[in-house]
């Protein structure tokens, strides 16, 4: 059973790796294994120092929101023949993502280039090119629809000079 491992942080750049990853006949894809990952950097620094029953509280606000989102797009793109399995963790997402990925012995990874762009993400590096050159096993990056149309117009324009 082939296995690919698609990182979703409910942007729409994760769902069109979902896409991608569902549509792709060249994978023999058989399961999905949808993954959230929560980074606890997040958590913390929102000062709820002190406040471990709201910290509680708003890590299982966090897991209910993400798995009703998991599930909703697990239902969107459902396909005969196909298995989703969902997964909710807590990590720093590019470890969060290798871990699933080593624990669930996956074939592959389809990730989107942008997330929810963060400051930190930019200061501490990408979080898809950490799992790119960390993961080991194939990672494929899809890039976003307006991101990908503004490279070909640009190599269109280029290849004419």
């Amino acid at each position: 059973m082939k296995k690919v491992l698609v990182p979703m942080d409910l942007s729409p750049v994760s769902e069109e790796a979902l896409r991608y990853a569902v549509d792709c006949a060249c994978a023999n894809t058989r399961q999905l294994i949808l993954v959230h990952v929560v980074d606890y950097l997040d958590i913390g620094s929102l000062g709820l120092v002190g406040l471990a029953d709201r910290e509680q509280e708003l890590r299982e606000e966090m897991v209910k929101e993400a798995q009703q989102g998991l599930e909703k797009l697990a239902r969107k793109y459902a396909r005969e023949g196909l298995i989703f399995k969902t997964r909710i963790v807590f990590d720093r997402p590019w470890r969060g993502i290798i871990n699933v990925a080593i624990e669930e012995a996956v074939d592959a990874i389809v990730m989107g280039s942008h997330g929810r762009g963060k400051v930190a993400e930019s200061l501490l590096g990408s979080v898809a090119g950490r799992v790119v050159h960390e993961a080991p096993v194939p990672v494929t990056i899809i890039r976003p629809k307006k991101m990908r149309e503004r490279l070909i117009n640009h190599w269109r324009h280029r290849g004419r000079e």
